[in-house]
């Protein structure tokens, strides 16, 4: 009898076991792609892209600042503790800015120089503002002593100091109250100028309350007030509208930035972190806007919006093609070399070159300048 009882418990337990596997069955498929998809850590930490120019290819790595011609490396700036480069920027063609943590208590106020052939140039010590973040635009944002913040092209002789540093590109005067919460540039897009492709800076206050600039050309416009709510993750500019996501995956958009209110285009149920991969590309072929988004779970799949000519809106994960190696990656930064073509560097995976319209992907570290 206890041998029959047994004998009925194992029964049992098979068959509960098989129906357990039977219902999660694609879960466990999922699974098993993302792993197949997922490449393996290359042994390079990526922080930022900085610039393509003629051929060179220059980054940032947890390591330091270096250049390639696609077949070999050269480190132009190694990090060293107290002195590790932030973000960094192409100043002409052949020098480097870069913003380092050499003066942590004064909040990261030193930006340095290097040549592209690695030769050390003047350093440039900010410490006289409250804020300082050099941008991969090359441009420099800064805060005086009052609420009054200021965009500068990184061009100085002297040290900059508040009487000598010149007139901004923009001031944004309107933030008393109100502390820094973020700047969004355009995912592949970072790089460029500010009259070919916007940013937004927003600002928040003690209750939660944000403020939002619209940064183009040299013209800074405050959102409407109906977007105090919303923090924002990602921005894409594309087919004359501004797209703006927020970090708990809501889409909007407006033909123009000081709109009074802003069409809710779509719930896409995912969360996001601040300076998310969102990446606005126009199929002018089907008449269709694409959004081509990276959730904050670092194994969320893609996720693409298409935007139609009559505004109907559909959306799907990208786990294959042009998506197939991000699925389970951390994207740091992107670079567009041309409409619909971009590098896009992981924290841990490498690089890859994209083509959306050809639905590819290279295999990671096999890019082409």
């Amino acid at each position: 009898m206890k041998k029959k009882f047994i004998l009925t418990s194992i029964a049992l337990s098979l068959l509960l076991s098989f129906m357990l596997l039977s219902c999660n069955a694609d879960a466990t498929a999922g699974l098993f792609r993302q792993i197949s998809n997922a490449s393996a850590p290359v042994g390079i930490v990526y922080k930022q892209i900085v610039e393509l120019d003629s051929g060179t290819l220059y980054y940032l790595t947890d390591d330091g600042l270096y250049k390639t011609d696609g077949s070999s490396s050269t480190k132009l700036v190694a990090n060293a503790e107290n002195n590790i480069i932030e973000t960094a920027a192409l100043d002409g063609t052949t020098t480097i800015a870069y913003q380092v943590n050499s003066n942590e208590n004064e909040g990261y106020k030193t930006i340095k120089t290097v040549t592209n052939s690695g030769v050390a140039g003047p350093t440039y010590d900010f410490s006289e503002f409250d804020y300082v973040q050099l941008l991969p635009n090359g441009l420099v944002l800064v805060k005086d002593g009052n609420t009054n913040f200021y965009l500068y092209d990184f061009d100085v002789a002297p040290t900059p100091t508040l009487s000598n540093i010149g007139s901004p590109l923009i001031s944004i005067n309107a933030t008393t109250g109100y502390n820094l919460s973020s700047v969004i540039q355009l995912s592949g897009k970072e790089h460029t100028s500010l009259s070919a492709n916007p940013m937004l800076i927003s600002f928040v206050n003690e209750s939660g309350g944000y403020k939002h600039f619209y940064i183009t050309g040299s013209t800074a416009a405050e959102l409407n007030t109906s977007t105090s709510g919303f923090r924002f993750a990602s921005m894409a500019f594309i087919d004359a509208k501004i797209y703006l996501l927020t970090d708990e995956g809501d889409l909007y958009a407006t033909a123009t930035p000081s709109a009074s209110t802003f069409d809710e285009v779509h719930k896409t149920n995912k969360s996001y972190k601040e300076n998310a991969f969102m990446y606005g590309y126009y199929d002018s072929a089907n008449s269709v806007t694409k959004l081509i988004t990276k959730p904050a779970g670092i194994n969320d799949a893609l996720y693409e919006i298409n935007i139609d000519a009559s505004d109907t809106v559909t959306a799907n994960n990208v786990d294959d093609g042009y998506g197939k190696y991000l699925d389970a990656a951390e994207i740091k930064d992107s670079y567009e070399k041309d409409a619909g073509k971009l590098l896009v560097a992981t924290l841990e995976n490498g690089m890859y070159e994209i083509d959306i319209a050809g639905n590819t992907s290279s295999d990671p570290e096999e890019y082409t300048l």
